[in-house]
């Protein structure tokens, strides 16, 4: 059963659940980029997954725009000690900015 089964289940009162929701679908696009960050030295990373996990961060973050213009201008660096220094510093003001 999905999270939002399950929390649609709960008789409580409020808007607590609809934030759980909203705060585990941010978890799962941050766990996206940070794998893409994780892997960027070994391979493409740059697929659909990663691709819908920036357009939420456009999206929804605040600076959202700015930071998927950044984080993609660091996955085109062509050292990758460089490329994976950048997208973890990119990465870092996404959470940031994220509130995470």
């Amino acid at each position: 059963m999905d999270k939002k089964k399950q929390l649609g289940n709960v008789a409580f009162g409020g808007n607590w659940s609809e934030e759980i929701l909203i705060l585990d679908e941010l978890h799962s696009i941050l766990d996206v980029i940070d794998t893409a960050i994780d892997e960027c030295m070994d391979r493409d990373v740059e697929d659909e997954e990663l691709h819908q996990a920036m357009l939420y961060v456009r999206k929804n973050v605040e600076k959202g725009p700015m930071l998927c213009v950044a984080f993609f201008k660091a996955l085109k660096i062509e050292n990758q000690s460089l490329r994976h220094e950048r997208l973890q510093e990119v990465g870092e003001m996404i959470k940031l900015w994220a509130g995470v």
